[in-house]
């Protein structure tokens, strides 16, 4: 791999390409860094701490320190003196300054594009509802990162404005550009766009519903290490949706999406075990499972393990932490009440 690919392959998310491609990325950028090249030194220091930087590129605190110490001064240079949108995108990570960010982002820079473009989009989901005027203000400048880092060519930014068509942010939705922008990032090999075409057969969104079709997405995106992915390939197998049923392939990929954290496959392999399905049935590691998604915000999960601790189903019997989960679900589903009722002293323990 090229030095430039390995630099930008290592700033772009790992779901945005293959675990594969994203490891060879570390291990070349580690390799440069060691032989002391100073972009890659500042690049491997202010990444440190990034969720799911591979192993091979992370360091001790010793060395990030000794890599800071001989790059910083070069990077610094060219950001201030040059105005390079890399360094500049760099140092915004290091200092987490938005300034610098959008600076970086003015430069074309298309990392800091969808970055700040997912800054401005959550700053929109969590401003007050009732001014109207900076909500789409925000959503209408997040837009426009995503559309300028498309307009480059750059997967994330595909996948990012697809998501905005699909949703109606800072744009009127529009499914057949969603689908568009999708499908372009799917060409560069972006395992999430590749993902959400699948899920365009499987629901019949702008296009055909065929289960034969969006298969075949998730299969592709699966085999490529998304999570999802995994997930909606497995669910195809499991249940035999545009293709033979395969109860065993079907919990490898349930089991190697919950390696990842994802909290639906995890709800999912939760109902395996609570209905035996591929596995042996086991109320205990279903309510485990349950229990593990609703950690991570999973509502449906949250309203099984409610139902769990209802019947005492893999866990001891509890009305109270059955009420608990239950409202904690319909919170999870936007309930004000339930979110409120959860603030309150009337709130059981859940040790």
């Amino acid at each position: 791999m090229k030095q430039s690919e390995a630099i930008a392959s290592l700033l772009n998310s790992r779901s945005s390409q293959s675990p594969k491609r994203y490891e060879a990325a570390a291990e070349r950028v580690a390799e440069d860094a060691k032989s002391g090249l100073p972009l890659q030194r500042y690049m491997l220091a202010v990444l440190q701490g990034t969720e799911g930087l591979p192993a091979v590129a992370r360091i001790d605190e010793a060395t990030r320190k000794e890599y800071l110490e001989s790059s910083r001064d070069r990077i610094h240079a060219f950001a201030q003196k040059r105005g390079n949108p890399l360094a500049l995108y760099l140092m915004s990570m290091e200092n987490n300054d938005l300034e610098l960010l959008k600076r970086a982002a003015d430069g074309g820079n298309v990392q800091a594009l969808n970055a700040r473009g997912t800054i401005l989009i959550e700053q929109a989901m969590s401003s007050n509802p009732a001014d109207t005027n900076t909500v789409q203000s925000l959503l209408k400048d997040g837009f426009e990162c995503f559309r300028l880092a498309a307009e480059r060519k750059d997967a994330n930014g595909l996948f990012n404005l697809g998501m905005c068509y699909m949703q109606g942010l800072g744009c009127r939705p529009d499914g057949m550009l969603a689908f568009e922008s999708f499908r372009t990032a799917a060409e560069l090999g972006h395992p999430e766009a590749i993902n959400n075409i699948g899920g365009c057969y499987r629901d019949g969104l702008v296009v055909r519903q065929s289960p034969e079709m969006s298969v075949r997405w998730f299969a592709k995106s699966a085999e490529l290490g998304n999570a999802y992915g995994q997930l909606n390939y497995a669910l195809a197998l499991q249940r035999g949706d545009g293709v033979p049923k395969d109860e065993a392939k079907s919990i490898e990929l349930l089991k190697a999406a919950c390696a990842q954290g994802c909290a639906e496959a995890m709800g999912a392999y939760g109902m395996c075990y609570y209905n035996g399905t591929g596995v042996e049935k086991d109320a205990e590691l279903a309510a485990a499972w349950f229990r593990k998604a609703a950690d991570l915000g999973f509502a449906p999960s949250m309203e099984n393990l409610s139902t769990c601790y209802e019947k005492g189903e893999g866990v001891e019997r509890s009305e109270s932490r059955s009420m608990l989960w239950k409202m904690r679900a319909r919170a999870a589903r936007g309930d004000r009440a339930a979110a409120e009722w959860l603030e309150t002293d009337a709130v059981p323990k859940d040790d």
